[in-house]
């Protein structure tokens, strides 16, 4: 009998990767579990919707019973949970809905696996965030729980939710770490996907002979490790089926800043821009003056996480995951997407 896998979050970034992943790579029947919206947000798995083992469900993170009754009918062999208000600065702005649908819905997912699906194998979105204040570098397994923000705070909750299920009722129940990752599917409110975004606007604007559109950023010199989210989708993969349920950490082991982001952006579009003034007052134009970027202090963040670095080798090591997608690579793929994009 074909294998049923119930994943949230089919709409975002992660959700809509780990069903092409998978589709591609077994023979299992995709759930693909999204909210009821008065307007569809359906472009990320688009492609999917006639696919013959492929199939949209509702359900509200919000609403226990959608949960416990898309479990109770389906008793799927895996659940992936990829969806959450993942977005850590608006976090602070959202803190109650952040905590809800990030720590309260895992609650509600593992009881309705425990009581309707025993045997199905959980998993459950983790967060470089979840370490925050950082001890040391580059953060492993063994490294405490230090969130800066509600949306980290959050992730460590439902992290130890996990774990309390997993040890009371012997569930197959993990949380990965997947470090700062990203692609063509990233939300414009993400600051990656932002930088990609506008930059392309500034090309178009730039070839058209018109006035260049500028944007704003905060902090420039916030450290992140980045990777292509498309990488993470087998590692993931790869920790459900381990023989026990382990967690362990998907990252790339190199730290960039947004600074570097935003420079290799331009470099991708061939904008030769210059730099004017510092701190809150500093700039990019391009070589006639025009904003490209200037600094927005109102998007500091109250708590900033300054640098996260992560040790995938446990899992490069025991689940042999490998990564494929070199922060370059991965910064000309979402620029030259957005232009694409644009240009239409």
């Amino acid at each position: 009998m074909r294998k049923k896998v119930i994943i949230t979050g089919i709409s975002g970034q992660d959700g809509s990767h780990m069903a092409d992943y998978l589709i591609k790579h077994t023979d299992h029947m995709i759930y693909g579990a999204i909210r009821r919206l008065s307007v569809n947000n359906h472009r990320n798995f688009e492609h999917l919707k006639e696919h013959p083992r492929f199939q949209l469900i509702n359900m509200d993170l919000t609403d226990s019973h959608s949960i416990t009754n898309a479990v109770r009918e389906i008793e799927p062999d895996y659940f992936i949970n990829f969806a959450a208000q993942s977005f850590v600065a608006g976090s602070w702005d959202y803190p109650i809905q952040t905590w809800e649908t990030d720590s309260n819905s895992v609650l509600h997912m593992l009881e309705a696996i425990h009581m309707f699906a025993p045997n199905c194998r959980f998993y459950n979105a983790g967060s470089s965030e979840e370490f925050g204040d950082v001890e040391y570098s580059p953060q492993d397994e063994d490294h405490p729980l230090r969130p800066q923000s509600p949306y980290g705070a959050a992730k460590c909750a439902a992290r130890h939710l996990v774990r309390v299920y997993r040890e009371s009722y012997n569930l197959f129940a993990i949380q990965g770490w997947l470090f700062n990752h990203e692609g063509t599917r990233r939300g414009l409110d993400f600051v990656t996907r932002k930088i990609s975004h506008n930059v392309a606007k500034i090309k178009l604007a730039i070839e058209a002979g018109e006035p260049i559109p500028s944007f704003s950023l905060g902090n420039l010199e916030a450290m992140r490790d980045w990777s292509d989210a498309e990488d993470m989708m087998d590692g993931v993969w790869k920790m459900l089926n381990n023989e026990t349920p382990q967690e362990f950490i998907l990252a790339s082991g190199e730290m960039h800043s947004v600074r570097e982001f935003l420079e290799t952006s331009l470099n991708c579009a061939g904008i030769t821009f210059k730099k004017h003034g510092k701190d809150d007052n500093e700039e990019y134009l391009t070589t006639d003056g025009q904003i490209i970027m200037k600094i927005n202090p109102e998007f500091y963040r109250p708590a900033e996480v300054h640098e996260l670095l992560g040790d995938s080798s446990l899992a490069e090591d025991e689940l042999g995951w490998v990564r494929h997608h070199e922060f370059e690579d991965l910064v000309r793929k979402m620029y030259e997407n957005d232009y694409k994009l644009l240009k239409g």
